[in-house]
């Protein structure tokens, strides 16, 4: 796994609003988690643009670095592992399988990027790059006991029989009780597995990302998303407040202040002519 040199580590540190930090302990941890995901937004404009996705550190760093846009989990990861990886935590890549908003019943693919992060001799799941729901701090494994009543999110082993690796759910809590966002375990993936993964996400017709503009951003325990023009703040006690953006104009003014993506002139020209079918579409659904 490559890693960041120590002018990019500053370079990304600076981006996140993050003082060079001491120790490699869960703090530390904790604190970048946060930080990350308050200045980088996720988003997938690029794929709606039918622009290729890299997912190569070099050209994460300049995307979600130099050029302050956001991304989403193979990039958003990708950067983060590496820059824990240059302050000295050990990284262990991980796939997911994506449960929210599916039927149990409705199969998934291995299509999300997530981390296994040892910070002071202990395991944690880490995760800067979901659309959705995100916990903004890191996750102990094995999961804790008792669910923490303050923190609206756990991990949840599963029974299954035979496997070669535990399986475990990430949970969001919810008005009618803990909600499924992914599935997991903990056979380590290398960097070349999720290259597929992301050329079926970025470019496969049935792809979510390829029909939806999907921009998401946590503050503090608030977590900010747009799905086209709808969009809502989810609260660190499961309320969600909602309201419909009603053109392209006013989504991509939401783009530039609430999300930090102030694109330019062509990706606003772009991304405008592309939005009113998919704001239809997602009124009739």
């Amino acid at each position: 796994m490559s890693i960041l040199d120590s002018t990019r580590l500053q370079a990304y540190l600076d981006r996140i609003g993050h003082a060079p930090p001491g120790q490699p302990d869960l703090a530390t941890l904790d604190s970048l988690i946060a930080a990350h995901l308050a200045h980088i937004p996720f988003e997938n404009i690029d794929v709606l643009l039918r622009r290729p996705i890299r997912i190569g550190l070099d050209a994460v760093f300049d995307k979600l670095v130099v050029n302050a846009r956001g991304g989403y989990c193979f990039e958003q990861n990708t950067l983060l592992a590496a820059a824990l990886g240059a302050l000295g935590y050990a990284v262990t890549l991980l796939a997911a399988r994506v449960r929210w908003h599916v039927p149990d019943d409705v199969p998934t693919m291995q299509s999300h990027m997530l981390l296994r992060v040892e910070a002071a001799h202990h395991s944690y799941i880490v995760d800067v790059g979901f659309g959705g729901p995100t916990p903004y701090r890191a996750m102990p494994l094995p999961p804790a006991g008792d669910a923490d009543a303050s923190f609206p999110y756990r991990l949840a082993t599963v029974e299954a029989p035979g496997a070669a690796f535990h399986l475990y759910d990430l949970e969001v809590r919810g008005a009618d009780g803990w909600l499924k966002l992914y599935r997991f375990d903990l056979s380590p993936q290398q960097a070349i597995d999720y290259e597929p993964r992301n050329w079926y996400t970025s470019t496969h017709p049935d792809s979510l990302f390829r029909n939806a503009l999907t921009v998401a951003r946590s503050q503090d325990d608030r977590r900010l998303t747009m799905i086209n023009g709808d969009f809502a703040v989810r609260a660190g006690d499961g309320s969600v407040q909602r309201r419909q953006l009603a053109t392209p104009a006013e989504i991509i003014e939401t783009l530039a202040d609430s999300f930090g993506l102030a694109l330019d002139r062509s990706g606003q020209e772009d991304l405008a002519l592309l939005l009113p079918p998919l704001m239809q579409a997602r009124r009739t659904a």
